[in-house]
């Protein structure tokens, strides 16, 4: 379990974030949304230890993450940052396999454990036929599948991600979250920024929005509201449930001119 609680981190005499507070449990698939530069990526990096929140704890499996090692907070908790799609010259499985070295000592090389992580890691995520292929010359989704192997092969059960759909085509992001949304169902609690609505209405098990430092959460269908929504996007917005089904999209309102 990840709690935070009474999280408030500022910078200079701004505060970012006031006391924020929440508990998500493993198996669940969590949205954060809100517009830019209202904290999103600076919980994360509280999340992850890289910024000292001036007030609150946070905790993981009952333990303060300020308790624990770098190694031991990396066997817990993994990032995905933005825009990992680059030019590497290296292996899908080599790749992969860098996700194994939180296990690792100092210059020890990974092993035949470590392979089998990494193989074990690229079928979860149904990418074992790209093994060999370099990183370089795959799909812009196909890479994003990759890094996000690379995490499970780390071993946390907690995986962090911002914005993993940014720059994909629509074919390559709904491939991406339907395998983020398995990962949920295999017991990972998977925390992704994004931009889209839809995305958290379509695949979220529950949300967190940050508005003006403050937070609003909940599950989807009661939180993601039209009132709500354009109280974050500032336009108008409206939600739509789908005929015989349990299903909801929004849509912005068009103008008559």
């Amino acid at each position: 379990m990840l709690e935070v609680a009474d999280l408030t981190f500022a910078y200079k005499q701004q505060n970012i974030l006031q006391n924020i507070s929440f508990k998500l449990g493993y198996g669940q698939s969590v949205f954060v949304l809100g517009k830019n530069g209202v904290g999103k990526s600076t919980l994360f990096k509280c999340l992850l230890r890289l910024l000292k929140p001036r007030t609150g704890s946070i905790k993981i499996n009952d333990q303060s993450i300020q308790m624990c090692s770098r190694n031991e907070l990396s066997q817990l908790i993994s990032y995905i940052p933005q825009n990992q799609r680059g030019t590497f010259h290296f292996t899908v499985f080599e790749m992969v396999l860098m996700g194994t070295t939180a296990r690792l000592k100092n210059y020890q090389q990974p092993g035949k454990i470590e392979n089998e992580l990494a193989e074990s890691a690229l079928k979860a995520l149904n990418i074992s036929h790209l093994k060999n292929r370099s990183y370089s010359e795959i799909s812009g989704g196909e890479q994003q599948l990759v890094i996000i192997a690379r995490s499970v092969a780390q071993q946390s059960k907690i995986i962090i991600m911002d914005e993993p759909c940014a720059n994909l085509d629509y074919g390559n992001q709904i491939m991406v979250l339907e395998m983020i949304q398995k990962l949920a169902e295999e017991g990972y609690l998977i925390i992704q920024a994004t931009h889209d609505p839809n995305h958290a209405l379509q695949y979220a098990d529950y949300v967190l929005i940050l508005q003006e430092g403050c937070l609003l959460q909940g599950e989807p269908k009661k939180i993601l509201t039209s009132q709500q929504l354009e109280a974050i996007y500032h336009v108008p917005i409206t939600v739509h449930q789908l005929n015989s089904s349990e299903q909801s999209i929004c849509l912005p309102k068009k103008k008559v001119y």
